[in-house]
């Protein structure tokens, strides 16, 4: 991991703790802070989606090779989005499960209370 100020879509501020289809799964060091997040990256396309976290105000975002920036407090609205531009990412329920797996169950009381706050917002 780099030592350089912590930047949402630099993959090389995460680790990568597993691959879902052909993206790789990062996730920051620490899940403390708000960083509680997990980062789908494509290397070959140098795309990046982020999971919902504090640092995302609570929605799904993605930094496509051209610089374009889409937010989504939904995957499914972001998944359109990426699959009109013949981006293949993974389907809702691979994302719930990973969210399950590397988010959720870091988050504390208060980050699960703002998660439910964001979802009732919409």
């Amino acid at each position: 991991m780099s030592d350089a100020p912590f930047s949402l879509h630099a993959p090389e501020h995460r680790v990568a703790v597993g691959c879902a289809d052909d993206w790789e799964l990062r996730r920051a060091g620490d899940a403390r802070r708000g960083f509680a997040h997990v980062q789908l990256w494509r290397a070959r396309d140098g795309i990046s989606i982020v999971t919902p976290s504090r640092r995302t105000a609570g929605h799904f975002e993605a930094r496509l090779a051209d610089g374009e920036h889409v937010r989504s407090r939904w995957w499914r609205p972001l998944e359109l989005h990426l699959r009109a531009r013949a981006i293949a990412v993974p389907g809702p329920r691979a994302i719930d499960a990973l969210e399950r797996w590397f988010v959720l169950r870091h988050e504390t009381g208060a980050g699960r209370l703002l998660r439910a706050w964001w979802a009732a917002c919409a």
